[in-house]
């Protein structure tokens, strides 16, 4: 099965965020990419790029690798993830951006500290803006579980998330 590559171009961005979300090492996220698009230009039972089934698979494979990857690892890189949209605004004045980058770090520092799937089904969600029936084909379990696994994350998260923000508040 031939495939067009401007499609998978279109999800190497997407993708190389999301592994870079999971593995927090540049070199090893553009790896994973690197792998997850010759699998998509070579592999016979691949869906069609113009599928809606093509995406969710595409990000399974980066998914997977990432996994693997993750498993060979000694030990976790807690770089700040670049170009983070989760937090994006329009601060304009020094004491906004200050408080607007205190913010992300703290963001950043309680979705390190979350497990790997409770941070991805989070990534793939709130960041990807995939479906739960997307989530659901990508992770490979069902859709009522996706939701559940979700909600469960995010209360980890928003737990941490608070309590980071608070010893932050206490050191001032």
């Amino acid at each position: 099965m031939e495939q067009s590559l401007p499609t998978v171009q279109l999800l190497t961005r997407s993708a190389y965020s999301l592994a870079y979300q999971m593995l927090g090492k540049r070199e090893d996220a553009l790896d994973i990419v690197q792998d997850a698009t010759a699998i998509a230009l070579s592999h016979e039972s691949a869906p069609a790029q113009q599928s809606s089934d093509f995406k969710p698979w595409f990000f399974r494979v980066v998914r997977n690798r990432a996994l693997d990857q993750l498993r060979r690892q000694t030990r976790f890189s807690h770089e700040p993830i670049e170009n983070d949209s989760m937090l994006s605004g329009a601060a304009t004045n020094p004491e906004q951006i200050l408080q607007q980058e205190q913010l992300k770090d703290t963001l950043h520092r309680a979705l390190m500290e979350l497990k790997v799937e409770q941070r991805e089904i989070i990534f793939l969600k709130d960041y990807h803006g995939f479906s739960y029936a997307e989530i659901a084909e990508i992770l490979g379990i069902p859709k009522g579980s996706v939701m559940s696994k979700l909600h469960r994350s995010r209360l980890v998260l928003r737990a941490l998330f608070s309590e980071d923000k608070k010893l932050t508040e206490d050191k001032k």
